[in-house]
């Protein structure tokens, strides 16, 4: 699922029109005679470029990176909400301490914070230059009317992504669906993980860092719905979805994928701390189902059977087959218990 610090690619967004960015982007340095057009997105406590201007004087290229930390117009722009322009910083008392001005060839900065449309921030757009400048009210507008189009694409993206969310989640858990769990398993199957490389999506069939899948089955699912009824069925699958929550991280994929069944599938992980993680989940959940007021009088046991196998660096790796082969070994672990 998307996340709003999430850098803006056009695999994740097919729907977002970068080309118009960048266009927008070269008309601030035609229309403001500067060096650099800019629009930067904050994210993870980083500055990045998303499209700067083109031509041979910008010294900003796309996914250049600054920490949010640092002393920056683009941090002042956001700390104070409101556009900053600062015609010849390099002779300002303040402005010249600036480490792109100090050390750096900014000259002459404005710009102007971007929100998404709940008010959180974006970034900024941004006309920098390496000369002094002198910017009218005419300019101004001219920023505030750029800054009102990449506005309007941001509500684009956030008006997509809640149609997306509604697509790829599971109503009951709030984990993901099947769905989800294809798209995201693909994303995180590609080649590079860098922002500003990821150009396609490749196939399941090839060489990563690792990765782990366990597969869940609670146990007693038709029993608890044929004597207790499905809302209380209904609540332990909720409260399975809960603890394998609690003891994932935010980057694993969490998705529902039959009644009772869920698939967890997490990046460098070995196999022997994910089957620990099952053990884990599997107690809470025996625990967390017994003190239920719903259960209350219950005589059956609570358990869950899993499967997990890890796929080591340089070993080739298909998703399907692995959820087959962690499937199979759920199976086995819901066998050895009824035979035990």
């Amino acid at each position: 699922m998307f996340e709003r610090t999430q850098f803006l690619t056009l695999n994740d967004h097919p729907e977002l029109d970068l080309e118009k960015w960048q266009k927008t982007v070269d008309l601030i340095s035609q229309l403001f005679d500067c060096s650099c057009g800019a629009i930067v997105q904050l994210r993870n406590d980083e500055f990045f470029t998303v499209r700067t201007s083109r031509g041979k004087d910008n010294f900003l290229k796309p996914c250049d990176a600054w920490p949010y930390e640092m002393n920056s117009f683009c941090r002042h722009v956001i700390e104070k909400g409101a556009p900053l322009y600062v015609a010849d910083p390099a002779n300002h008392p303040t402005w010249r301490q600036i480490p792109f001005v100090k050390e750096g060839p900014i000259r002459s900065y404005f710009g102007m914070p971007l929100y998404w449309p709940d008010n959180t921030v974006f970034g900024t757009i941004c006309a920098i230059d390496t000369k002094p400048s002198q910017y009218n009210d005419t300019l101004f507008q001219l920023l505030e009317q750029l800054k009102e189009l990449i506005t309007a694409d941001l509500k684009l993206i956030d008006a997509y992504e809640q149609v997306r969310k509604l697509a790829i989640t599971d109503e009951l858990t709030g984990v993901y669906n099947r769905r989800g769990l294809s798209v995201l398993a693909h994303k995180i199957m590609r080649k590079s993980h860098s922002p500003c490389t990821q150009t396609s999506t490749v196939g399941l069939q090839q060489k990563i860092k690792s990765i782990a899948i366990a597969y869940f089955d609670s146990d007693n699912l038709k029993q608890i719905n044929n004597q207790l009824g499905h809302e209380c069925g209904d609540i332990a699958i909720q409260t399975l979805a809960t603890e394998i929550k609690k003891v994932t991280r935010a980057s694993d994929i969490v998705a529902r994928v039959g009644g009772d069944e869920f698939i967890v599938l997490t990046q460098d992980t070995n196999e022997s701390d994910l089957n620990a993680r099952c053990q884990q989940i599997e107690a809470n959940y025996q625990v967390t189902l017994a003190k239920h007021k719903a259960f209350a009088g219950y005589p059956h046991n609570f358990s869950v059977s899993y499967g997990c196998m890890s796929v080591k660096e340089n070993e080739s790796l298909d998703l399907t087959e692995l959820y087959i082969q962690t499937d199979k070994r759920m199976y086995a672990n819901k066998m050895s218990k009824r035979s035990g």
